[in-house]
């Protein structure tokens, strides 16, 4: 395909849509289009719970289309509902030299305010949560500290914007990911679908009024609010067109299949007919189940009607406009606008006739408020063509990141699942005894750090990273624990084994293993003259240098580290990363902290677990 032309996917709690657009200037022209059901229940509230079942409707998707398009598909845009939705607001400022503003300025601070806000989400949801930013909208921008809606080629002192960025857990994103692995596709673009439902239903320019987008699909009813010109909200409700399909399954005893059939039917006005789970055939006049599904309509409109309301900082918008399946349910509309005490007129259903940038197709089967946010996903990919992700590679494998902001070599080993215990080096466990009341101390080998190069030049982890880099990493190599048997320690210290030796009380073998803790007592004879047949490792009573820290409350020498991280604290204490006890909380001098954190004499170290 060219670069004017999408292939998108919305994937959705009951259906997939998938559309092949071509970018024409300012309008969207639809070359294909596809939709089909899950076979089974395979996503619930816009999460995907079986993985091979979502990848089989894909592929049928993705297969329907290329023969339509008449070429293989391997690129695609995709969309994230807003389930486990964290939105964080983040303005920056910097000074600039009297020079005209560029793009790639504008980029520039627009990437530092992510970078805060990714920040800002890490200190509140702790250091075990990991988030993809997965969308954001510029609120504003600022020159010399003034409102602007563009920065581009302007002068000023300084610049500035705000941003509202949108972030999931890494689980929602990653089984996205998983699906599209299996069908051969690479992700080019991924957004929020709220994002995308209201780039392409509200234009820019309508923007300055205080509105509000609401997507109600099957699983969840995604919101976002505009205001003075910017998205300045997004939220999810977690009920949606799913909650009315299983109150007709309890009140018309039908499985789950029929009860979406018969919710369908509905809009029609007609007498429905269907089979009941007993195999029964029977008819119920429209009226009948909207009386019966009332209850919930009642809920869903409370639950759309105040998450508006919560986000619009509690008031009505003046106008709501209402895309997605569910949002078709009659009455719905009218009891949100009653509840917002709204004109019923001001809240309306939008289906793609009302796109004004859309060419309309004479029959379009996916023409209704559920073809919207497909055609907005593919609409963010155009306009963010080669900003959504970078290709890295760790040890030759080649990795797809989002690029959401700057990538250090450590933020990237995170995102690709590199196993952190492989950078850590452990030294050789010391022996620790006392030969006659004295004490010894014997120390085990050095490891080897880990070797971090990028593009073949030395690197660490704070090291950063760009698109197409490659990243080379030889594990860390334990030291070996010292070693020292009982006739190499008598004969180092002059002795030989003719001397009355006992270990802990006990007479042992020339060729014991001295064990830490033991105490060894020799009583003295005549030296040897006998020189000892090997060299045994240095005996040492001193302690080496290193960097004195306080590990809850107990001192802890970090030897033979000349620039210690927080990691390094690991070699030298007793905690098992491998089971976790609930969250682990890091902090260095009360603040929270990082695993690559430098660390200095004297600093104060905390570490426990924390109880999900």
């Amino acid at each position: 395909m060219n670069s004017n032309t999408v292939f998108a996917l919305d994937i959705g709690t009951r259906s997939i849509i998938g559309v092949v657009a071509e970018f024409e200037g300012e309008e969207i022209k639809i070359k294909a289009q596809h939709i089909i059901e899950h076979s089974s229940r395979a996503m619930y509230d816009g999460q995907i719970h079986d993985i091979n079942k979502v990848a089989k409707g894909v592929s049928k998707v993705k297969v329907a289309l290329e023969k339509k398009v008449g070429q293989k598909l391997h690129q695609v845009a995709i969309a994230a509902a807003g389930r486990s939705l964290k939105t964080k607001r983040s303005r920056v400022d910097q000074e600039i030299e009297s020079v005209e503003i560029d793009p790639t300025m504008v980029r520039s601070i627009e990437i530092t305010a992510l970078q805060k806000a990714h920040r800002d989400l890490g200190e509140e949801q702790g250091v075990s949560d990991r988030f993809y930013c997965v969308g954001h909208t510029v609120v504003s921008y600022y020159l010399n500290n003034y409102p602007i809606a563009n920065l581009e080629g302007h002068q000023g002192k300084s610049i500035g914007v705000e941003v509202l960025a949108t972030f999931l857990p890494d689980s929602v994103v990653n089984s996205l990911y998983a699906v599209l692995q299996r069908v051969e596709l690479e992700p080019v673009s991924l957004t929020l679908e709220p994002i995308a439902a209201i780039d392409i239903a509200i234009p820019e320019d309508v923007r300055t009024l205080n509105l509000a987008l609401v997507d109600i699909g099957a699983g969840t009813s995604d919101i976002a609010i505009t205001s003075d010109g910017s998205i300045s909200a997004y939220g999810m409700v977690p009920v949606a067109g799913d909650e009315i399909t299983e109150a007709i399954v309890e009140n018309l005893l039908v499985d789950f299949n029929t009860a979406e059939k018969i919710k369908r039917k509905i809009c029609k006005g007609k007498d429905i007919s269907y089979t009941d789970i007993l195999g029964m055939k029977n008819t119920v006049a429209c009226e009948d189940v909207l009386d019966a599904i009332d209850p919930i309509i009642d809920k869903l409109a409370d639950k759309v009607a105040g998450g508006i309301t919560s986000l619009n900082g509690d008031k009505s918008p003046k106008t709501i406009f209402c895309i997605g399946g569910g949002s078709q349910v009659p009455l719905l509309n009218e009891k949100i606008a009653q509840r917002l005490k709204l004109p019923k007129m001001r809240v309306a259903v939008r289906g793609r006739k009302l796109l004004n940038n859309v060419q309309k197709l004479k029959k379009d089967p996916i023409g209704g408020p559920d073809g919207v946010t497909v055609l907005g996903i593919a609409s963010i990919a155009y306009k963010n063509v080669d900003r959504n992700f970078i290709i890295i590679y760790v040890n030759g494998i080649e990795h797809q990141l989002f690029n959401a902001s700057n990538l250090t070599v450590a933020s990237a080993l995170g995102l690709v699942d590199y196993n952190p215990r492989d950078l850590i080096v452990l030294n050789g466990k010391d022996l620790v005894f006392t030969i006659n009341g004295e004490r010894k101390h014997v120390y085990g080998k050095m490891g080897t750090a880990a070797q971090i190069t990028v593009n073949e030049q030395p690197a660490h982890l704070q090291s950063e990273i760009n698109d197409g880099d490659r990243i080379e990493i030889a594990k860390a190599v334990h030291g070996i624990d010292a070693q020292l048997t009982l006739e190499d320690l008598v004969k180092s210290q002059g002795f030989d084994m003719g001397c009355a030796i006992t270990v802990n009380g006990s007479k042992k073998e020339g060729q014991y293993s001295i064990q830490s803790n033991d105490e060894i007592i020799i009583k003295k004879s005549e030296p040897s003259s006998i020189p000892a047949k090997k060299e045994a490792p240095e005996v040492l009573a001193e302690t080496k240098k290193g960097t004195l820290v306080y590990v809850n409350g107990k001192e802890v020498l970090l030897e033979d580290k000349e620039n210690p991280v927080f990691v390094d604290v690991f070699n030298f204490i007793d905690i098992d990363l491998n089971n976790p006890k609930g969250l682990i909380v890091l902090k260095v001098n009360g603040e929270k902290a990082e695993y690559t954190q430098p660390l200095a004499d004297g600093d104060k170290i905390e570490i426990y677990w924390e109880e999900k």
